[in-house]
């Protein structure tokens, strides 16, 4: 009798390491990029209210898969180019939307966190140039992160000049760009330009907003295109879930006193 328990045991265990390498193996990266106030890498730290509501989510689902801190073009391609990649935060936009499997907002619509921000053209006090409107303001040179929203859209959408884009790789390089005068503008919610400047030890004060380009799609969290079918059901579930829960109220109200000073 005790060898037939101890088979069914070693059965039993097998079973268990089977589940757990299969869970793990159905997410296999999770990336992200440094964007204040949303996902903040400190040193060997990763913060963020955006960080904190996706690792409540991964948590749900047991998946303890690591997040990868990435220039946002790098992490951009490996979600567009390997499956079961969990990406975020990133704008929703017509351009992406047949690209990735949309797992869901950050922030659910009622939610106090949600950007009230528009987006803004930047110049700096000292070099700021009078009257630019939409229409003029392609003469300036304007930096951009490579694959985000305002070189996918904005850029677009107001016909830019190449010659007149410079492409970085992550945001506090485009905010260097534009102290040390290399470029004219930058295009960034105000919210943004705050966390950004705490960061970096900046004065906002040499910043001015010129003009008022409205506001952003949603922040979402996705999984690249062509991920198991099953993990973005899951994960979709779980994300509702969790917007619906006392644990996203506790991230809320944790993140809210802070957020709402840079959500102008």
């Amino acid at each position: 009798m005790w060898r037939r328990w101890i088979g069914i045991s070693f059965l039993l265990l097998i079973v268990v390491f089977v589940a757990t390498r299969v869970s793990a193996v159905e997410l296999e990266m999770v990336v992200t990029e440094h964007f204040p106030p949303y996902q903040v890498k400190s040193g060997e730290k990763l913060d963020g209210v955006a960080v904190d509501i996706v690792r409540a989510l991964l948590r749900r689902e047991q998946i303890s898969t690591e997040h990868l801190v990435l220039p946002w073009s790098r992490a951009y391609h490996i979600a567009t180019t390997e499956k079961n990649v969990l990406i975020y935060s990133m704008r929703r936009t017509q351009k992406r939307e047949s690209s990735f499997e949309w797992i869901g907002p950050v922030f659910p619509n009622s939610s106090m966190l949600q950007s009230k921000s528009s987006l803004f053209l930047w110049q700096l006090k000292a070099r700021e140039q009078a009257n630019v409107t939409t229409q003029s303001m392609q003469n300036l040179t304007l930096v951009v992160a490579r694959d985000d929203y305002i070189m996918d859209e904005i850029v677009a959408r107001y016909q830019w000049p190449e010659k007149n884009i410079m492409k970085v790789r992550h945001w506090p390089e485009a905010i260097n760009a534009l102290k040390e005068q290399r470029v004219d503008a930058i295009v960034l919610q105000k919210n943004n330009l705050i966390a950004l400047s705490k960061q970096m030890a900046f004065d906002l004060n040499d910043f001015v907003p010129a003009v008022d380009l409205g506001r952003t799609p949603q922040l979402y969290v996705a999984l690249s295109k062509g991920s198991d079918k099953q993990l973005v059901e899951r994960l979709q579930q779980s994300l509702a879930s969790l917007h619906a829960s006392e644990e996203y109220n506790v991230i809320e109200q944790q993140w809210r006193s802070s957020f709402i000073k840079v959500n102008f």
